[in-house]
Order: C-alpha cells, then sequence, then structure tokens
C-alpha cells in the first residue's frame, strides 16, 4: 500500500513540472544535482583529438625522412649516399681495377698506379672528372702504355659516381709515402718506318736481330720485315717468337683463332684489337689496336700477318 502511495505521488510530481517546463526529477540523481546532456569528459576528448590531428603530420614526416628511400637501398649497400669515398670505392672495384689493379697499383702494360700517384695529387677534381668522361685513347701522346682507357669505364658512368671515384682517389693518396714510380708503365714505340726501311734492304742492325732470338723458321727469319715489325709491335705479349707469355698474350704458333681466319679477318681484328671487356677476351689483358701502334700502316700489318702465318 505504502509503496503504490509512493508511486502515484511521483507520477504527479512529475506531471506538474511537465506542465510547468521543467524536467522531470531522476530519481536516481541526488537531490541538489543538475541535469546535464553533456559528458563531462567531452571537452577533454576534443582536445586530444585536435593535439593528435595537429601532431600527426609532424610525426609521419619524421618517421619518413628517417626510411630509407627506394633510390637509397643500393647506395646503402655501398657505404651510403653520404659516404662518397666508400661509394666510389665500390664503383673502383667494380670498373677500374681491372686495369689500375684492385689495390690501385698498377697493372703492367695496362693502367698506371693510381695510390699515391703523382698524376692524381697533381690535378684537380676537375681535371680527374674529365680524364674519366673522355678516357684515354692510345693516339693521345700522354697515354704512355699505348692501352686504350675507355671513356666513363666503358660502363657509361654518370657524373655523381665519377665524382664518387675521384674522392676515393683522393682518399689513397698519403702525403706521407714516396709517390708511385711510373718507368714500367712509359713504354718506348720502336721507329717501324725504320725497322722497315732497314729490313726491306738486308740492312736490319745486330741489335734488332738480338732482340728478336731465334726465328722460327726460315721464313719467319729474322732478316725478313714482318718478323722485325712483329717483334716492334707484338713480341712484348706474344714473345719475340710468338709463342706467347704467360698472363699475357696467347701462343699465336698454335693459335686455332690465326688458323681459321683469314688475311683480311685478321687485319680488320689487329686494327680493332681486343679490350679487357670483350667476352672473347680470356686473358684479362687489354690488347690495343695495332698493338698500340697506330702508326702501323696496312702495309706493315700485311708483313706482320705474313710472319705469322710462317710460324704456324
Amino acid at each position: 500500500m505504502r509503496d503504490s502511495w509512493f508511486r502515484r505521488a511521483t507520477r504527479m510530481e512529475q506531471t506538474n513540472r511537465s506542465e510547468q517546463g521543467q524536467t522531470p526529477a531522476n530519481p536516481l540523481r541526488p537531490a541538489g544535482t543538475t541535469h546535464s546532456l553533456s559528458d563531462p569528459y567531452k571537452r577533454q576528448a576534443f582536445i586530444a583529438v585536435a593535439v593528435i590531428v595537429v601532431t600527426m603530420p609532424v610525426v609521419l614526416g619524421l618517421i619518413y625522412s628517417g626510411m630509407p628511400n627506394a633510390g637509397s637501398g643500393m647506395a646503402a649497400g655501398m657505404g651510403g649516399v653520404g659516404d662518397p669515398v666508400a661509394h666510389g670505392r665500390m664503383i673502383y672495384e667494380s670498373t677500374c681495377a681491372v686495369c689500375h689493379g684492385s689495390d690501385a697499383e698498377g697493372m703492367p702494360r695496362l693502367g698506371k698506379p693510381l695510390r699515391n700517384s703523382p698524376f692524381v695529387q697533381g690535378a684537380s677534381e676537375a681535371e680527374l672528372h674529365k680524364l674519366i668522361v673522355e678516357g684515354r685513347p692510345t693516339t693521345d701522346p700522354a697515354n704512355t702504355t699505348h692501352a686504350e682507357m675507355p671513356p666513363r669505364g666503358n660502363k657509361n658512368l654518370d657524373d655523381h659516381q665519377i665524382n664518387d671515384v675521384v674522392a676515393y682517389l683522393r682518399s689513397i693518396q698519403d702525403p706521407n709515402q714516396p709517390v708511385a714510380s711510373v718507368e714500367a708503365w712509359n713504354i718506348e714505340m720502336p721507329d717501324l718506318a725504320a725497322i722497315t726501311a732497314a729490313a726491306s734492304s738486308g740492312d736490319a742492325s745486330s741489335d734488332n736481330e738480338s732482340e728478336a732470338g731465334t726465328a722460327a723458321g726460315d721464313a719467319g727469319g729474322t732478316d725478313t720485315v714482318g718478323h722485325q715489325l712483329f717483334v716492334a709491335a707484338c713480341s712484348a705479349c706474344h714473345g719475340v717468337d710468338g709463342a706467347g707469355m704467360e698472363g699475357l698474350g696467347k701462343p699465336l704458333t698454335t693459335s686455332e683463332f690465326v688458323a681459321s681466319k683469314t688475311d683480311k679477318e685478321l687485319m680488320d681484328f689487329v686494327k680493332v684489337g681486343r679490350p679487357i671487356w670483350d667476352a672473347a677476351n680470356t686473358t684479362g689483358v687489354d690488347m690495343p689496336p695495332k698493338g698500340g701502334n697506330p702508326a702501323l700502316t696496312d702495309e706493315q700489318l700485311t708483313e706482320i700477318i705474313t710472319y705469322i702465318r710462317s710460324i704456324q
């Protein structure tokens, strides 16, 4: 009975409040408190969201800047974009070492020493860059090895890569050490015209005969123009008798390559040579055009080929 009376009283009070435009009292809310539809934490939530929205781009930017991009992956493995010396060393080892040696101390009759090199130490960065870009053909008077230096390392190195190679070359110069000697790379070329004239007249000097060594048969004797020219142009790698030299030129006396070619094909081959980057070059030693003697005429090359035929 008492509960029924309490419920009726509560409904009447709510009805009166509604008629007066008041919000019905919540029997579960403590007396004296005001009713509000607002969440007391809503303001803090809005502030937190605003902070996240404002700071998120900055945070993402910092994260992105610390991540390697697609183009830097290879460079990172080669010392990183910020380490031109390490990057330059990697390029040198894959491009230049075949002629100048993995330790940059030079290869006989090919590339000169670059470690503690008087040339590198005396040239500016711009001059070194220009040399690598242009290379050094056998016709260049400064090419004393008579082996071609191909432009851009024969691998189409871009300017940034060349700059890194130059940085590496600079790093291997020690001012406290003596400069490397390049005497072994200053190869004197013989006077081919004089040799031809002397051999043709039968007046070849005794010095030339002693240098030529034992002839390989009558047709290939030291009294022939072809043999004298062969000694002057080809013997440094193939030997004075054409039997080859270990680590340099292959033997020509037993060469199947020579036997399979016509005289014209051999002449064309000698004119072009066989650089170290040619897949058919199995010695790893550059064969320069015309044996590094650009002055050789077709008539002189014909004499050399005749001699090579005679020793097979």
